[in-house]
């Protein structure tokens, strides 16, 4: 697996000669599609499909996909902007290696690199590089190519690398993956997927890290939920599962507080935060902010009963590049819990709130802090009455 990983470095450094083929994948466009974001991750092509990841339109948007004459995607470009910022990339295919380049153009540089490697068909292994920042880092240097090359490859959090590599069983079915990874600010780190089919088509998808631990990565969605109905199931089993972690846990009561701190983009299952009425009558008298807590739960949720809805969730944001799906499930995981009073098996204040907010993005205004608790089931009059005992500044 090292060896995937030092080819890949190689690669990279190879590719800087490679933004002259830009011209030449673009005049190989047949026809033009549009995406809000990104679509067509290369490592779901299997020389037999080639997956979208989410809705094409003919209407200009901000990802312009290029096709070519066999209906396959061979030029991208995207852009920022507000930063004015630029990206153009290009796939490639044969019978042994497809393969997917970005160059980030505003300073030259190889921004990410997906290839996936194939034997008779069957594909073997995959490599994935993303340069942090997506290639904007030490833009200073990019008129002096070995010294941004050097630069990018003595900084320990540059780059964002993984190599997996598949086995099968005798049906010709992927049965366990094995990766490396090397990511900015942990280093270099193994995991593995375990495979298992239903009636022949792909079910589940664990993934244990060197320590055995695991998780779910993928479910089928077997019932054929739509989004919202997903979203829907979900926030009911989590709200309930995080009612027996309540009750399973010391608490001083009654509660007043429930906060759901979630990190947008990347962790989705909740640390509880937890005050009671005593805790904010406190803060107040400390002129602190009330809905602000660091009394976290050290109990942690546990996933087992929805983790295939919360997969299949994970899944969802994927495929629609959609970050906001997840906060969304969160915010109705929320309002179940304001408006039953947690079902009503613990004991909590009159005007009990949970909310759940990630605090370093949201949540900094009292407008903003307004509109997360309305849409975590807190009703208006309820925000007019915290603003008279100053819950919330007017």
């Amino acid at each position: 697996m090292d060896n995937l990983i030092d080819q890949l470095i190689i690669r990279w450094e190879q590719a800087f000669e490679d933004i002259q083929k830009l011209p030449a994948f673009k005049a190989a466009i047949k026809t033009i599609k549009y995406a809000e974001g990104s679509r067509y991750n290369l490592e779901k092509f299997d020389q037999h499909s080639f997956p979208a990841d989410g809705p094409l339109s003919q209407e200009k948007q901000n990802h312009e996909y290029g096709f070519n004459d066999q209906g396959l995607p061979c030029y991208v470009a995207f852009s920022h902007e507000y930063n004015k910022l630029y990206w153009e990339g290009y796939y490639q295919y044969t019978d042994n290696l497809a393969e997917y380049i970005e160059f980030n153009t505003n300073t030259g540089t190889p921004s990410a690199i997906t290839r996936v490697l194939f034997e008779n068909g069957r594909k073997t292994a995959t490599q994935r590089l993303v340069v942090n920042g997506r290639g904007t880092i030490y833009a200073h240097l990019k008129d002096d190519r070995a010294a941004l090359i050097e630069k990018i490859k003595e900084d320990t959090h540059a780059l964002f690398l993984t190599a997996t590599s598949f086995e099968y069983n005798q049906d010709g079915n992927i049965i366990r993956s094995t990766s490396t990874h090397v990511t900015p600010g942990v280093g270099t780190y193994n995991s593995h997927d375990e495979y298992t089919y239903l009636d022949n088509q792909l079910d589940k998808i664990r993934t244990f890290d060197a320590e055995g631990n695991s998780r779910l990565t993928f479910s089928r969605n077997s019932a054929n939920l739509s989004p919202q109905a997903l979203v829907e199931k979900l926030a009911t089993a989590m709200a309930e599962q995080i009612v027996r972690t309540l009750q399973g846990s010391e608490l001083e009561l009654p509660l007043a507080f429930l906060e759901l701190g979630y990190h947008y983009a990347d962790n989705y299952l909740p640390l509880l935060g937890i005050q009671s009425r005593q805790q904010v009558e406190q803060r107040l008298k400390n002129k602190e902010l009330v809905f602000f807590t660091d009394n976290y739960l050290d109990s942690l949720i546990d996933i087992a009963p929805f983790e295939d809805l919360f997969a299949q969730m994970e899944q969802l944001m994927e495929e629609h590049d959609d970050m906001n799906i997840g906060r969304t499930a969160l915010r109705k995981t929320a309002a179940i819990l304001t408006k039953t009073k947690l079902f009503g098996k613990i004991n909590t204040t009159a005007d009990f709130a949970a909310y759940a907010i990630d605090w370093s993005i949201e949540g900094h205004s009292n407008e903003d802090l307004e509109e997360i608790l309305l849409e975590c089931g807190v009703e208006k009059e309820t925000l007019a009455i915290w603003k008279e005992n100053n819950f919330l500044s007017e």
